[in-house]
């Protein structure tokens, strides 16, 4: 009797695991559809797939076994995107982005919504944009679209580290400078304070987002892609507040800057700089000095494209180097954490980027050896 029990559980959990999957290519199939009944619609696609491998001689316990981890390897699918675009009215558009990731609670992957939200230009002003829903948090969409530019390699320092979400529910204003934001954008964003894979509010407070994105020299045939960003966020960390206590001792306070120097297809050189500061208190509910964070990434990309001939195999070939530097804690020694990434990219074809690299993560903790892999990192746009 315990194992029939056992297998009519196991059975269950087939069965919603069967039902989330059923779901998800329902919602994706009738996203094609409604794209060929809306013109003004549009599908698209991107697929991160990786390999890595551990190179470090070191072991480690699993279930009192002492397993030899270097050359340990693995294959995996970090992320896949599908997005439908529509225009509405000539004002209105919508925007419904899933994502395919592995933070559900079942061996597997689970879909989830990253966007949903619409956009409504101001017919009086068309500059201004008005955004409701779950959409994107404009500065690190900058930074993975202006400045680093290589999200399927790495994310930008801030989502690496979890600083900040990449999306949240809340309200946007956007100001595009430029000709269709040609210059590029400003404005400021209500948010919950919360995160697309963890929606629940946990007070009452709301969290204001400052920022701006620009690309001052769009005219500029040699520094045409050259930009320079920066935000403002202040709020409130997404806990619960007891009545005895401020939302000051739970606040958020985060400051970024970052740009990128593009010089034609020859070179790039980007950087992002974050400073979070968040407030503390112990486990009796008093307030404690503020915890301050600071991540800095400098990269730079170096294009074979314009110093080997035309028939070159080497013409779509890249070379990469980035360095992130992670300080958790100001006021603690010894506790800095860094990753170095080097390594060969390539585009050898329209919507497809390929890298591979060596990552180093080292620590400045004298116990905590470095960690070193070999990547294969690939991106499909559709």
């Amino acid at each position: 009797m315990p194992h029939r029990s056992f297998s009519m559980r196991g059975n269950a959990k087939k069965g919603k695991e069967m039902k989330r999957t059923l779901i998800a290519f329902g919602f994706l199939s009738a996203i094609s559809f409604g794209s060929a009944l809306a013109t003004e619609t549009k599908v698209e696609g991107r697929i991160y797939g990786s390999w890595w491998m551990y190179v470090t001689d070191s072991v480690f316990v699993s279930n009192g076994d002492y397993v030899d981890h270097k050359g340990w390897s693995q294959f995996s699918l970090d992320r896949s995107y599908m997005t439908m675009k529509s225009m509405l009215t000539d004002y209105t558009s919508v925007n419904l982005t899933t994502d395919l990731n592995t933070k559900g609670g079942f061996s597997g992957y689970d879909v989830i919504l990253k966007y949903g939200y619409a956009a409504v230009k101001m017919p009086f002003w068309t500059p201004l944009v008005f955004s409701l829903g779950l959409q994107p948090t404009k500065y690190p969409e900058f930074v993975d679209n202006q400045v680093w530019g290589h999200r399927y390699l790495e994310k930008n320092i801030g989502d690496r580290l979890e600083l900040l979400t990449t999306s949240d529910l809340g309200a946007t204003l956007d100001y595009a400078i430029g000709q269709e934001g040609k210059n590029g954008s400003a404005g400021v964003s209500l948010w919950n304070g919360t995160k697309y894979s963890d929606v629940s509010e946990k007070n009452k407070n709301k969290d204001l987002n400052l920022y701006a994105g620009l690309r001052p020299l769009a005219d500029n045939a040699d520094f045409s892609n050259s930009a320079v960003g920066a935000q403002v966020y202040l709020g409130t960390q997404n806990e619960v507040i007891d009545t005895s206590l401020a939302s000051g001792d739970f606040k958020r306070q985060i400051i970024s800057v970052a740009g990128k120097v593009n010089y034609r297809d020859y070179f790039d050189f980007g950087l992002d700089y974050w400073s979070n500061t968040l407030g503390q208190v112990d486990s009796l509910g008093n307030s404690i000095d503020d915890l301050k964070q600071n991540a800095f990434m400098v990269y730079g990309v170096f294009y074979f494209k314009n110093v080997v001939s035309e028939t070159s195999l080497l013409r779509t070939l890249d070379l990469l180097l980035r360095y992130d530097m992670f300080d958790p804690n100001t006021d603690t020694e010894n506790n800095k954490e860094n990753l170095l990434i080097a390594g060969f990219e390539c585009a050898p074809a329209k919507g497809i980027n390929a890298s591979l690299n060596y990552r180093s993560y080292s620590f400045e903790a004298g116990d905590k050896d470095s960690q070193n892999y070999i990547y294969l990192n690939t991106e499909f746009k559709f």
